[in-house]
């Protein structure tokens, strides 16, 4: 790409003209620019484009207290995002690694060559190498469900931002989305879950358990239907108990809309229901009835959910 074109990918950022994908490239090149003492989502070919990386990250840990300098960098790294997002049209970097991503209100079945399928969520991304065979590691962003041919010379892992999860055959679903409880949940076989930064908090699942990861505390055990929680897979939202806060994060990624909340507190309601392949209209409606709440649409994208008035 000249450098004309990406000046002008730069300017579409800040004058927030991008895309969902665009947004997602971001959230992927900040995301590892964070764990540069690491290893990058993916490798970067051109000698120019890592020289802008480290520039970019470089620059953004000196100034991270002045606005003025981060929202030029960021600017620069939507420029950078966006070079990303056109290699993720192609689905390839470098030759080396493979990166697939769906956005938000869509979802995406992914044939692996060792025989493996993965189902990915809306607004999640999932990277890999393309000699997927000799080393079945995966790097996944947001959701996914997995079913793992066995492969016992080759253990499957999954890295996400928080945990490690390895298996050797089997099917297990992972929750991990940056502004959400990371969550593993185990259909079939065994499952090894490594929190990545308490390592000693390590858990092995089976069958219907489940285990949700909060930071620096050890991880919940949990035991139902494993069914429930991938049942996104067969176009079904699922709701045991769970916040309206969690519950709109589901809405948000599964129909690609904004919800706001009018008061916070709202927040914290508990629902409780099931929604097979429903229209978006359908689910607030209900949502509305059951929790007794008022649910505006200022446009076909953005939604605020009230507290009913009459109450």
């Amino acid at each position: 790409m000249k450098v004309e074109e990406f000046k002008k990918l730069a300017e579409k950022y800040t004058q927030k003209k991008v895309n969902s994908q665009e947004r997602l490239a971001m959230d992927i090149f900040f995301s590892k620019m964070q764990e540069a003492n690491k290893n990058i989502l993916v490798p970067i070919s051109s000698e120019k484009g890592e020289k802008l990386f480290y520039n970019i990250q470089k620059n953004l840990s000196v100034n991270r207290g002045k606005r003025t300098a981060i929202k030029k960098y960021l600017a620069i790294a939507a420029g950078f995002s966006a070079l990303l997002m056109l290699a993720f049209f192609t689905g390839m970097f470098s030759n080396n690694y493979t990166t697939v991503i769906a956005e938000k209100g869509e979802k995406k079945e992914i044939k692996m060559d060792d025989g493996s399928v993965i189902f990915l969520n809306g607004n999640s991304s999932i990277t890999y190498k393309n000699n997927f065979t000799e080393k079945r590691t995966v790097k996944l962003q947001g959701e996914a469900f997995f079913e793992v041919a066995r492969d016992e010379s080759h253990p499957f892992t999954v890295k996400s931002k928080d945990l490690k999860t390895r298996v050797l055959g089997t099917s297990f679903n992972v929750k991990s989305y940056k502004d959400q409880l990371a969550m593993v949940s185990v259909n079939t076989g065994k499952v090894e879950v490594t929190p990545l930064q308490n390592p000693e908090n390590k858990v092995i699942l089976t069958k219907n358990q489940q285990a949700t990861f909060k930071e620096n505390h050890k991880p919940k055990i949990s035991k139902g239907d494993s069914e429930d929680f991938n049942a996104w897979i067969r176009k079904m939202i699922i709701l045991k108990d769970t916040s309206l806060e969690n519950t709109a994060k589901i809405i948000e990624n599964w129909y690609d809309v904004d919800i706001q909340f009018a008061n916070d507190s709202l927040k914290q309601l508990k629902i409780t229901g099931k929604f097979n392949d429903e229209k978006l209209s359908n689910v607030l409606k209900s949502l509305a009835l059951i929790k007794n709440l008022k649910i505006d649409s200022t446009n076909k994208k953005q939604i605020i959910i009230r507290a009913n008035p009459t109450n």
